[in-house]
């Protein structure tokens, strides 16, 4: 492994700067000392800016194809010009989503194969995008910083009638860029800034634009996600800034105790003429510090305060933040202003995390991850956006909700960068992120780079380091998704910008097993499957060459999730609502996961031919629960030994499909989200496909004794054929085998498995049901691929067909709550009782607006897609925003394989 040389901090920062800005010196310090970053980071939402105006141009845009506009640059960026036929929007906005909002289709992309109909000859010209502001009278006089965040791909930029820059330095959509336009800036009157941006060209190819890319997820949007897709703001300072400050944070370990803070940020210098600065800072405003730094004309650079210069950054008894399931996610509070001549130019309040994440190697193929000296098993599911990059806060906690619901703990991002309030609610909620550069494409092959694409990338890598170092939430950054970079100097250099800003978590370089020239094994895999597998898969992957339990799988599937009828129809024709559809098959993936056929063969051959849609539904929701179910607790079983984290590829869904989600695009939980949040329940018992055992896996950092670990066997006809019951123990982040189960010899072709685990007080802490056949899967392991491993013979559950019937009793309660986290919240208690003589089988429960109301959506249900033995009663716990209720009283309703519905 080579040793990495250190690229200069005032280097590494003027990759984000426009040539104004290009001049940097070294800073001359009080306490000129710059010791090496502990391991440890934090911070959630932007920035607040106080003692200077900070204005983020979001209302009020207007953009139109320069196809359909005749006057010159210059003229349509002056104050006075009157945009005629331009299309208002709001900033960040893409193309397209720019059109919809203005309601240019008459047509739903998402619906039949309309999406086609987006493709348009405009997208492949420019687009301008204007905005007209005033600057305050209060800021004349001050040196005024145009931040750009996210312009994809190229532009010129041009401000009051004049090309301040152009599209051969404002390229990339990862890039942070300030500009200085003080000279350029009118104060107290009317400015326009005019942006001509080109869209991405080929960013799914070798040689193409260093943009966004979805690989074979989804179809490319026709505008490629041409557009501003962060935010643009304009800042002002009296000659000097403070900007991206950084926490990390040093146990002594084992004890946390005490917390050893060291706290870095930028100031800059804007005018020509040396500056004395006073930095000050505060944390939880008991802890304050100060520094006075002196900067030569333009200069860059770091202040640091140490624990050792500054005692008072060793606080003892810390608010700790944590992954939630080892504990809350506590944030603390940091402001850090830039004094100059007794004014305060700027400052700098935002939230940070005290806590310290590593990570090292089991063995050359596995990587545990280590949260405040705790080791933790890392069980999520991947993230992508929606397809047009439209984002909203409302959307993205309701989706951050429903990953946490599912008892997840991380959420990997693949070269789709969020925006701040993204990152804000994984720290509120104590969700990890794993996120770094895209596979495939562009940034797979960057010995294909032109100088111009090495560069954007070498700026880009250094706005996202010091754009994310901040934040609690931050797990660990991959230069590399596929393979590490291709060109080994280009790793090379990204770590050697990475340890120049100071990235306080883990680094690796690629999400998949290879060994990299320059930073070593990755200690994860991306062997697959992608497609459907059988729930035996995971525990017989003996060979330890595929998706099996070991290491550390960053992304793995068992393919489609089909949603149910209800989600289905808003997207799909009732006529080509079947999977040999062509419509059926374009909600897909693309290239070799453009068909759910494996998915369709196994499910026929396992629960027996599909008679119409409702019937094929009803089957998928099974299948996708129990093979969903059976990978997440697969990983949980064999954690450390050695398993360290598995992610579902994926969790959310860009747009409406049938493969790779966890729910759906219109946030509908099914199969797979409920088989999902089973598997992973904190305190949980399960069953062994491989082992034919029992078994409770413990994901806190708790011990547990006294426990009630039961099992109960039921024939097909409803009859108990098998009961045990043990009381057992679980240490902190364990697992312990409860007891073997009689071979399957003794029990009805198709049988019921019912666990029950209860604590020391009888409450009750997991129900966990499995359907079984004395026919089992059988995998081909010679004909593998990298995303499925075929079978030769499917298990048996055909019977399940022929259930007797059961029926129903619904009962509920309800009452308005406050929750925590959400001001406007419904819950409600609904008792399900099997009053009939056989298992009912896959009890779907909906909360519907109204008695002929759609669903109401998202929905948190404790427990779903379940099974109730005979005179068995299951209490579910339902909560919604109320308002989503759109003011209808909940209307329950709950169907089963064998039951007829009932109703509330």
């Amino acid at each position: 492994m080579r040793k990495i040389k250190r690229l200069s901090l005032a280097a590494a920062f003027s990759l984000l700067l426009i040539p104004a800005f290009a001049q940097h010196t070294k800073a001359k310090h009080g306490k000129a000392r710059h010791k090496k970053a502990q391991r440890s980071e934090a911070l959630p939402s932007a920035a607040q800016l106080a003692g200077n105006s900070n204005i983020t141009l979001k209302d009020g845009w207007q953009m139109q194809s320069v196809t359909k506009v005749t006057d010159g640059a210059a003229v349509l960026s002056q104050p006075g010009y009157t945009p005629a036929g331009w299309y208002k929007v709001s900033v960040p906005t893409t193309i397209i989503a720019g059109l919809l909002a203005n309601k240019e289709y008459d047509f739903d992309p998402f619906y039949g194969m309309n999406f086609e109909k987006l493709k348009d000859p405009r997208f492949d010209s420019p687009w301008w995008f204007r905005k007209e502001f005033t600057m305050p009278k209060t800021e004349i006089g001050k040196d005024v910083v145009l931040r750009l965040h996210g312009i994809n791909y190229k532009a010129n930029i041009w401000l009051n009638g004049v090309l301040i820059a152009d599209s051969n330095e404002i390229m990339n959509p990862f890039r942070i860029i300030e500009l200085n336009v003080t000279k350029n800036i009118r104060a107290a009157r009317a400015n326009v800034l005019a942006l001509e941006i080109r869209r991405p060209i080929n960013p799914q190819k070798r040689g193409g634009d260093l943009a966004i890319d979805y690989a074979d997820w989804i179809h490319y949007p026709p505008d490629y996600n041409g557009g501003i897709v962060n935010d643009v703001e304009i800042k002002t300072y009296d000659r000097v800034s403070i900007q991206y400050p950084l926490v990390t944070t040093r146990f002594d370990g084992p004890s946390l105790d005490i917390a050893h803070l060291t706290v870095d940020a930028l100031v800059t210098n804007y005018s020509a003429n040396p500056q004395d600065v006073v930095v000050k800072g505060k944390i939880n405003s008991d802890v304050s510090f100060q520094q006075k730094v002196h900067l030569d004309g333009h200069a860059v650079a770091n202040v640091t305060f140490t624990p050792a210069d500054y005692p008072q950054l060793n606080v003892n008894h810390p608010r700790i933040w944590w992954p939630w399931q080892y504990g809350k996610p506590e944030l603390n509070h940091l402001e850090i202003s830039a004094v100059h001549e007794n004014t305060v130019s700027n400052t700098i309040s935002e939230n940070f995390g005290i806590r310290q994440i590593t990570s090292e190697l089991i063995d050359d193929k596995s990587r545990v991850f280590v949260v405040n000296g705790k080791r933790i098993v890392i069980r999520g599911a991947a993230w992508s956006p929606d397809i047009f990059q439209r984002r909203s806060p409302k959307r993205q906690e309701q989706e951050i909700r429903l990953y946490r619901d599912m008892n997840m703990n991380v959420v990997r991002s693949e070269g789709k960068m969020e925006d701040d309030n993204f990152y804000a609610l994984c720290d509120k909620y104590g969700m990890l992120v794993m996120t770094g550069w895209m596979c495939c494409g562009a940034w797979q092959y960057p010995e294909n780079w032109d100088a111009a694409k090495r560069a954007s990338a070498m700026a880009s890598d250094s706005s996202v380091m010091l754009w994310l170092r901040n934040k609690p939430s931050l797990m660990v950054w991959l230069n590399g998704s596929d393979m590490p970079p291709r060109d080994t100097s280009v790793e090379r250099d990204w770590l050697n910008i990475e340890a120049s800003l100071k990235w306080p978590n883990p680094l690796v370089a690629t999400a998949n097993g290879s060994k990299s020239k320059v930073s070593g094994f990755s200690g994860v895999k991306m062997a697959g499957p992608y497609e459907w597998v059988p729930p035996i898969y995971w525990e017989t992957d003996t060979a330890m060459k595929y998706g099996g339990t070991y290491s550390f799988a960053t992304e793995i599937s068992p393919g489609p999730s089909i949603p149910p009828y209800e989600s289905l129809i808003k997207f799909i024709p009732k006529d080509s609502l079947w999977f040999t559809t062509a419509t059926w098959k374009y909600h897909c993936g693309t290239m070799n996961f453009g068909t759910t056929d494996v998915f369709n063969d196994a499910l026929q051959g396992r629960y027996g031919k599909a008679t119409d849609i409702k019937d094929y539904i009803a089957k998928a929701q099974a299948q996708n629960y129990e093979a969903h179910r059976a990978m997440m607790e697969a990983y949980g079983l064999r954690k450390y030994h050695t398993a360290t984290g598995v992610v579902q590829w994926m969790g959310s869904n860009p747009w409406p499909g049938l493969i790779w989600h966890t729910y759906d695009y219109y946030l509908y939980p099914a199969g797979t989200y409920f088989g999902m949040k089973k598997s992973m329940e904190p305190l949980h018992i399960m069953y062994s496909y491989a082992a034919n055992e029992v078994d409770i896996t413990n994901s806190l950092q708790q011990r547990f004794s006294g426990l009630k670990a039961e099992a109960a066997i039921y024939n097909l006809d409803g009859t108990l054929k098998f009961s045990k019951q043990i009381t057992a123990g679980v240490e902190p982040d364990s697992i312990t085998k409860c007891f073997d189960l009689p071979p399957a010899g003794g029990f009805s072709p198709t049988y019921f498995l019912r666990l029950q685990l209860a604590d020391a007080q009888g409450a009750i802490k997991s129900i966990n049901w499995y359907w079984l056949s004395q026919k089992g899967d059988v995998l081909d392991w010679s004909k593998s691929k990298w995303y499925v491993t075929p079978e030769s013979g499917y298990a048996d559950y055909s019977a399940l067909q022929t259930l007797a019937k059961t029926t129903l009793k619904l009962t509920a309660t309800a009452a308005r709550s406050a929750d925590a986290r959400s001001a406007d919240s419904s819950s409600h208690t609904v008792t399900i009782t099997n009053t009939g003589k056989t298992v009912a089988f896959q009890v779907h429960l909906r909360a519907l607006k109204g008695s002929s109301g759609d669903d109401i959506l998202p929905v948190i249900f404790s427990d779903n897609y379940l099974e109730v033995a005979p005179g068995e009663s299951r209490i579910i716990h339902v909560t919604y925003a109320t308002k989503d209720a759109e003011g209808a009283a909940p209307f329950f309703l709950v169907t089963a394989w064998n039951a007829d519905s009932a109703q509330l």
